[in-house]
């Protein structure tokens, strides 16, 4: 089995443009700046309302996922084309 240097799972660059990708990063960064409005209001008004604390989490959570989801996808794609390039 060749290791293709240009593949996703070898590639740090490649994994790099797909993951930090200008909507993903945008995405990235209002999850982070929400959180940060959330958290001041919380805390501001004493813990309340108690809903807020865990809805400034949400958004870095989602982020957190999309970007799992993804890497996963590109890996066994990866794999299924390596293996197609074996036989």
């Amino acid at each position: 089995m060749s290791m293709d240097p240009d593949s996703y799972t070898n590639s740090f660059g490649k994994r790099v443009r797909i993951l930090f990708s200008p909507v993903r990063f945008s995405l990235f960064i209002a999850a982070v700046l929400f959180s940060i409005a959330a958290n001041a209001v919380y805390i501001r008004n004493g813990g309340g309302p108690e809903w807020l604390g865990l809805a400034s989490v949400i958004p870095l959570w989602s982020c957190l996922v999309w970007q799992g989801v993804t890497d996963a996808k590109f890996r066994r794609q990866d794999r299924e084309n390596a293996r197609r390039a074996s036989h």
